[in-house]
C-alpha cells in the first residue's frame, strides 16, 4: 500500500527536498543498495537508485568503478547508440549515508515476466520480440558496445501509448555497459547473456523465435565474421550445459 511521507519523514531526501511524494514500492533490494519506485508530485512515476557510501564505493569512485559512476556512464552510451532506456532525472546526489539518483519509471513488463507466464505463448507476438532483440544486439556491437548484463529480466516491454503502433523495447540497469571493438565477441556474448535465464530457469523456448533472433544480430556480418560467430556462441552454450553453470 503507498504511503505519503509527513512532513517529517526523511527517509529520501530527493534532489528537490521541495517535491512531495509517495512511496509505492521497493523493486529491488541487496545488501544496503536498494531501488524505489516513487511517485513525485509534478513527474509522475519515478525510479529512485540508492547506493550505501563506504569505503568500497568511495575507492572505486576514484577509477570511475564505482555502480554509481557505471550507472551513468552506461546510460549515455545507450542513449548515443540509440537504444531505449530511461535517461536520469537528476545526477549522482548525496542524501545522509547514500548516493542516489533518480530516473523516469519505465511502465511495462519484463520480456521473462511475459515469457514466464506465457503472455506472449503466440508464435507472431514471440517472433515480433525476438526480432527487436536481435536488432538491440546488433546495434550494440555496432556501436563498439558489449552489454554484460542483456538478460530478459533487464529488457522492458513497454506499455503502448496510444500514438504508438506496437509496443517497444527498453533496456533497464546498464551498468554492465562496456566497450569492445570485436563484433563477432560482442554479438557472441549477448546471445549467450539472453539465452542463459530462460535455460538456467527451465524456461523452454520455441525455436523459431530464438532463430530470428540470432539471424536478426548477426544480419550485417559477412559470412566469414558470422561463422566466428557461431563458433563462439557455440563454445559458450556449452558452458551452459556443463555441470555447475
Amino acid at each position: 500500500m503507498a504511503k505519503t511521507p509527513q512532513a517529517t519523514d526523511t527517509r529520501f531526501l530527493l534532489f528537490d527536498d521541495n517535491a512531495p511524494y509517495t512511496e509505492i514500492d521497493c523493486l529491488k533490494k541487496e545488501d544496503l543498495r536498494s531501488v524505489w519506485l516513487l511517485d513525485i508530485a509534478g513527474r509522475g512515476l519515478t525510479t529512485l537508485k540508492r547506493w550505501p557510501i563506504n569505503w568500497n564505493l568511495r575507492w572505486k569512485s576514484l577509477f570511475r568503478q564505482s555502480q554509481p559512476d557505471r550507472q551513468i556512464r552506461g546510460t549515455w552510451r545507450l542513449l548515443k547508440a540509440g537504444m531505449n532506456t530511461p535517461q536520469p532525472a537528476t545526477p549522482v546526489y548525496r542524501s545522509g549515508n547514500f548516493y542516489q539518483l533518480e530516473m523516469p519509471f519505465i511502465e511495462g513488463s519484463t520480456v521473462f515476466e511475459l515469457l514466464k507466464a506465457s503472455q506472449t505463448n503466440q508464435i507472431e507476438g514471440q517472433k515480433l520480440i525476438a526480432r527487436e532483440l536481435g536488432e538491440i544486439v546488433r546495434r550494440l556491437a555496432r556501436a563498439h558496445l558489449r552489454h554484460r548484463d542483456l538478460k530478459l529480466e533487464n529488457v522492458i516491454l513497454k506499455t503502448c501509448q496510444s500514438d504508438q503502433q506496437q509496443p517497444s523495447l527498453w533496456l533497464i540497469d546498464p551498468v554492465g555497459v562496456r566497450i569492445c571493438f570485436s563484433l563477432e565477441k560482442s554479438i557472441s556474448y549477448m546471445l549467450d547473456r539472453l539465452a542463459s535465464q530462460p535455460r538456467n530457469a527451465g524456461l523452454r523456448l520455441p525455436l523459431s523465435p530464438q532463430i530470428i533472433c540470432i539471424r536478426s544480430a548477426t544480419a550485417e556480418l559477412d559470412r566469414k565474421r558470422r561463422k566466428r560467430c557461431f563458433q563462439m556462441l557455440r563454445k559458450r552454450l556449452q558452458k551452459l550445459r556443463e555441470p555447475n553453470n
